[in-house]
């Protein structure tokens, strides 16, 4: 575990998922850092819908961390349809932004471990599905892009999550070992996808204070 009581450490600040002395901390953006799930769920029901598609919760969170043009192929396939896939993401990413266009909430249990980080001086890196212009937006629009020392996404690797390449890169950039690191996520899929890249895993949903257990509620 990551040291005693002492000192100003937050009550929700969890171990460095069984680390004891982790080299740097990786961060999954959606659901991890910002609460942004919610409206990506409407945007991505709305978006099948447009296109003769069907997305349930389940499918929503089952598939949670994948890239969403993939997202999109796994249900078409499953649906038997042919639509045009990147018409679907770009439609995706035009409703998102317009349910979000206020911005998502930090999620500040979440938050707080990185900023506590950087005080001690670890580096701390986001690894995102999303693209990249959203992922900087939303952390530049509250005020946090600049705690992280590197911001991966899906643009930069060859294959998405649950595939390691994005927490692999982001321990690159790092310069890091990714066995010497701690990554934080939501979903399933990404979790697969830090562990298979050799690091430790903290399932931020267990945190107290996350923001919802929406993920639980998921029969339909």
């Amino acid at each position: 575990m990551g040291g005693g009581s002492e000192g100003p450490e937050p009550k929700t600040h969890p171990t460095w998922g069984g680390l004891e002395d982790p080299a740097a901390l990786v961060f999954d953006c959606d659901g991890t850092l910002v609460d942004t799930m919610g409206g990506f769920y409407v945007a991505d029901k709305q978006t099948c819908e447009e296109f003769d598609m069907t997305m349930s919760k389940k499918q929503f969170y089952d598939l949670a961390g994948v890239p969403i043009r993939r997202i999109f192929e796994i249900l078409a396939e499953e649906q038997g349809k042919t639509p045009d896939l990147d018409a679907m993401a770009a439609r995706c990413k035009e409703l998102a932004d317009e349910i979000m266009s206020q911005g998502p909430e930090l999620i500040h249990p979440v938050v707080a471990i990185a900023r506590d980080a950087k005080a001690k001086g670890l580096p701390i890196a986001v690894a995102s599905s999303g693209v990249k212009p959203t992922v900087t937006g939303h952390l530049r629009g509250h005020g946090i892009l600049d705690l992280f020392d590197a911001v991966v996404t899906c643009e930069d690797v060859k294959h998405g999550k649950p595939a390691p390449d994005l927490y692999l890169l982001a321990a690159e950039k790092l310069g890091v070992d990714p066995k010497r690191c701690t990554a934080y996520e939501d979903a399933e899929l990404g979790m697969q996808s830090a562990k298979a890249a050799g690091m430790a895993v903290v399932d931020v949903r267990l945190l107290d204070g996350y923001p919802t257990d929406e993920y639980k509620n998921t029969d339909v």
